[in-house]
């Protein structure tokens, strides 16, 4: 441990210049975690437990960060560990964990056209937990391929199921997360899914990010066409947030354009003309692409779209 932020600059200082090894320049990241081993009980095991507690935390803050231990740090794990292990128990026991679909409505013919299947966690004893906790860390864990499946199945049985009571056969968007996308047996595991509920798989459109889409655009253009090829569509979420959108427009197959709620928002009267909504509707429409906008609150935005 190295007392003050001047021991600790010093220390990162030295992998600020990258490293000369056989002439060969390699740059290097450094993080760390310290914690101070005056104030640790229980001996070398539990100092480096907080300490590597310190650096997970430096991890998340990005290049070049340290973090001291801190007696909080420790509680928010534990709370975080007992909400995995509560998250998982729901998954695996089948309690807590429901659909909720957030209907598509055409604007021109006041109908609904299709629906987006959200995932929601309410406790036994009521209590709803926001999805801005639980799917990171879902996400951080690896248990975010589990959850995923279990949506995509559930959504499936839930479209047969409207299917049997008559109900308007209106498409359902199905978020689907980079770790699931990786995994080496997705397109087999969707077209089971399918067999085994037998939906139609015309009634479901897959939607990835597009930071998801451009992390290996001829893998990822080899998987959309195969799934394509089992009858599914596929849209890409977030359209505008990354920085490869036209690209990625070009070169995958995508049937759809969703609209961040961000470029939503900015929408008005005096924007309208010019504003990067606008521009995504024109740009979608040149490359024959539906679009959908998320986040429409209000009539005014409605309207203009």
């Amino acid at each position: 441990w190295l007392p003050g932020e001047g021991g600790v600059g010093a220390i990162l200082d030295v992998f600020a210049a990258p490293f000369v090894v056989r002439s060969h320049s390699i740059p290097m990241r450094a993080r760390a975690g310290f914690v101070d081993v005056t104030a640790v009980p229980g001996g070398a095991v539990e100092l480096l437990k907080r300490a590597n507690l310190a650096l997970s935390h430096a991890k998340q803050e990005g290049d070049q960060h340290w973090r001291f231990f801190s007696i909080e740090m420790e509680a928010n794990t534990q709370n975080r560990v007992q909400l995995l292990n509560e998250l998982r128990s729901a998954l695996h026991l089948g309690e807590g964990l429901e659909l909720h679909y957030q209907p598509q409505i055409s604007p021109l013919r006041q109908q609904v056209v299709g629906c987006e299947a959200l995932i929601r966690w309410i406790k036994p004893h009521g209590q709803m937990v926001s999805p801005d906790v639980f799917i990171p860390l879902a996400e951080y864990t690896g248990l975010i391929v589990e959850i995923g499946d279990w949506v995509f199945a559930e959504a499936c049985r839930q479209i047969v199921r409207w299917d049997r009571d008559g109900l308007p056969r209106f498409r359902v968007g199905i978020n689907i997360s980079a770790a699931q996308f990786r995994e080496p047996d997705f397109v087999a595991k969707i077209a089971g899914v399918i067999a085994e509920t037998g939906v139609s798989p015309s009634r479901l459109e897959l939607e990835i990010t597009e930071s998801v889409a451009m992390e290996d655009p001829e893998s990822v253009a080899r998987q959309l066409h195969e799934l394509k090829a089992l009858g599914l569509r596929v849209a890409v979420d977030d359209f505008g947030c990354g920085f490869s959108s036209l690209g990625s427009l070009n070169r995958l197959p995508f049937d759809r354009v969703k609209i961040d709620r961000a470029f939503v928002r900015e929408l008005t009267p005096e924007t309208s003309q010019d504003c990067i909504a606008t521009m995504i509707v024109k740009l979608a429409r040149s490359l024959g692409l539906e679009v959908t906008a998320e986040g429409v609150e209000t009539e005014t935005q409605a309207r203009l779209l």
